[in-house]
């Protein structure tokens, strides 16, 4: 921070302003670069009993995460647990122990693990608590969470009002207390969809190229000699040197033709009166 008060700071006469300027545009610019879906993304996931995410007629308790990342950046989710303002009845406070489990626990509210993954305890509601999980592959602390991916990964609380520790049922069936992060992407649904966009890039460009403008097919001699074979069938004769140089140098000639074709027609139309009128034009302007 010092060295950027440092270079605001020269004496130079609109250069203050300028190097000031370019600070602020590539701070802008970095924010913006990080806002694109390329970079990690952060979510919020207020667990408690009021949060929309948890209804049953919507589809929010289900997350994409790691979704068209760059490689090596994870997404991060921070579970806020209920916090509560000092003097609230301690029966009115939600508590939960949030778990990690298995698809078949997530769809019946049931932990049949003896040892079931805990994710986080909110034990203390007049106290502000989170837990940050970032889902990468791999885990720099022993025992911590990897999040491969293509897998599905399944977060409930079974706590009910009464019981903390309750792993039947609870708040998972009351209230619909369970999320799903899906983990992106797997290392052959990679692999397909470049593939796919290959492919459709070089269909495109095969079915564009062909769609170009042709310039001018038909006045080219080739046509004309068409059209002559089927009116005359005496046209089996050689081509002449005029068609030789055609062949050769096909643009000049068309550009030519159409000069000449262009001048006896502008000739052909124009009345008598009107070429007198453009001749003494043009010897008043020669004089």
């Amino acid at each position: 921070m010092a060295v950027l008060v440092k270079k605001c700071g020269i004496t130079l006469p609109g250069f203050k302003i300028t190097s000031c300027l370019t600070v602020l545009l590539i701070c802008l610019e970095t924010v913006l670069l990080c806002t694109e879906s390329t970079c990690s993304k952060s979510f919020y996931v207020h667990w408690n009993t009021t949060n929309s995410i948890f209804r049953i007629d919507n589809t929010d308790h289900i997350i994409d995460v790691n979704k068209g990342n760059v490689q090596f950046e994870y997404d991060q989710v921070n579970i806020i647990c209920p916090v509560y303002m000092p003097g609230t009845y301690d029966e009115d406070a939600e508590k939960y122990i949030i778990y990690n489990v298995s698809k078949e626990e997530y769809e019946t509210c049931r932990i049949t693990n003896p040892n079931p993954r805990i994710i986080a305890i909110c034990d203390k509601p007049y106290k502000l608590m989170y837990f940050t999980i970032t889902f990468r592959p791999f885990t720099p602390q022993p025992g911590g969470l990897e999040f491969l991916p293509g897998k599905d990964y399944y977060f409930i609380s079974t706590s009910s009002k009464d019981d903390l520790h309750r792993r039947i049922g609870g708040r998972c069936s009351t209230h619909n207390m369970k999320i799903v992060f899906k983990v992106c992407c797997k290392q052959e649904d990679t692999v397909q969809n470049n593939s796919t966009t290959r492919s459709a890039t070089t269909s495109t460009t095969a079915l564009s190229w062909p769609m170009g403008p042709t310039p001018d097919l038909t006045t080219t001699p080739t046509t004309t000699h068409l059209i002559t074979k089927q009116e005359t069938p005496q046209s089996t004769r050689k081509p002449t040197k005029k068609t030789n140089e055609y062949d050769k140098q096909p643009n000049e000639v068309v550009k030519n033709e159409e000069l000449t074709y262009n001048s006896g027609v502008w000739l052909s139309a124009a009345s008598p009166s009107v070429l007198m009128v453009v001749i003494c034009i043009a010897c008043w302007r020669w004089r």
